[in-house]
């Protein structure tokens, strides 16, 4: 007798005694394999290919803290995958694999960035590996790429105004994000640099909510510029600086914790906010490992560590996805996304000549 089972056949039956359904399903279908269990995730990758590829390069914007964190982490479950990192914020990160792709080195396995204009980019010049992972069912088709496989969302950072508690009386607390141009705060308050995803969106929103008039009276206040949110809360919590501007909720959570005099103000219009995108890149020295790495983050596991670490605090988009090491879950905040992606993107180079003139750079 001829074997009907074909190999389609034999996916099928594999995949339908996983939880595998819509996204995953079609991804294990088009990639030609069911996927297998490994800790408590599953996963597509070769996972002994993976351990014998022994390395996984990762570019990140976090600070040194957080990306060491997150390094850390996928190494303590994978040990014999030895991981290097190399961390700068967004904008500088992304001209950086630009460059070295362009000289011909394909150094990296997996990047994060926070900011999904780059990311987009990124995509339309064929930099991610299609890689549909067996744990993209979790996440909604807004938080995936488009078409999917190139990168999710693996978190999101937001922002409110941090202000010291033994620098600031009660009644000067900024209530709104207009108390900013209060011009008691002039040469007293922080912010972050112009290749920050962040800042990136908190000018963008708010520029949005209250027109041009409002950076240009905040230039007025002549604020300070750094590159992490480490510089901003430490500076915030010595007193160097009265208010942040930009003071992200994971940052402030990490150095509260640590007893630092400070509070964050979220004001009632929102709270600027970008996702942590994460993606495996085309042509990777790693390829296993860098799926390994993007089931890992994907899947709860994951997911929890990144809410978890006190140096990352970042909500998750998974629909199971469990509070936040505060307690809090990401939709208890009025969050503010950029909605007109292609204006959006196409605002980057008038919000990078204005932050850095306003920075005298």
């Amino acid at each position: 007798m001829f074997n009907t089972d074909t190999p389609r056949r034999s996916l099928l039956k594999a995949a339908a005694a996983l939880p595998l359904s819509g996204i995953a399903l079609r991804g294990a279908l088009a990639q030609g394999k069911a996927p297998t269990k490994v800790l408590d995730f599953l996963t597509l990758a070769d996972v002994a290919k993976a351990e014998s590829e022994a390395q996984l390069v990762f570019y990140c914007h976090e600070n040194e803290a957080g990306t060491a964190a997150i390094m850390e982490g996928f190494e303590k479950d994978f040990p014999k995958i030895k991981t290097s990192y190399v961390r700068a914020q967004t904008g500088a990160l992304y001209n950086k694999i630009l460059s070295e792709r362009a000289a011909g080195r394909f150094d990296v396995d997996v990047i994060q960035l926070s900011d999904i204009a780059p990311a987009l980019d990124f995509q339309k010049k064929g930099g991610y590996e299609t890689y549909v992972s067996p744990e993209s069912d979790a996440y909604k088709p807004e938080y995936l790429s488009n078409p999917v496989g190139a990168y999710f969302w693996t978190g999101v950072t937001f922002c409110g105004i941090g202000y010291n508690t033994a620098r600031v009386k009660a009644e000067e607390v900024p209530k709104t994000w207009k108390d900013l141009l209060d011009p008691r705060w002039r040469n007293t308050m922080s912010c972050k640099i112009s290749s920050s995803g962040l800042q990136f969106v908190a000018w963008y929103t708010l520029r949005k909510l209250y027109g041009d008039e409002f950076w240009r009276e905040f230039a007025k206040q002549r604020p300070h510029a750094f590159d992490s949110r480490v510089q901003l809360f430490d500076r915030l919590a010595k007193g160097d600086d009265k208010i942040c501007s930009t003071a992200d909720y994971g940052g402030y959570t990490l150095f509260r914790s640590r007893g630092a005099a400070i509070e964050l103000v979220m004001p009632e219009d929102g709270l600027p906010a970008t996702p942590m995108v994460v993606g495996a890149v085309s042509k990777a020295p790693h390829p296993e490992a860098a799926k390994l790495f993007v089931d890992w983050a994907m899947s709860s596991r994951g997911q929890a560590f990144y809410q978890a670490n006190p140096n990352l605090i970042y909500g998750s988009l998974r629909s199971d996805a469990p509070p936040m090491a505060t307690g809090a879950r990401l939709r208890e905040f009025k969050l503010l996304f950029p909605t007109d992606i292609p204006d959006y993107i196409a605002s980057q180079p008038t919000f990078t000549k204005e932050w850095n003139g306003m920075l005298g750079l």
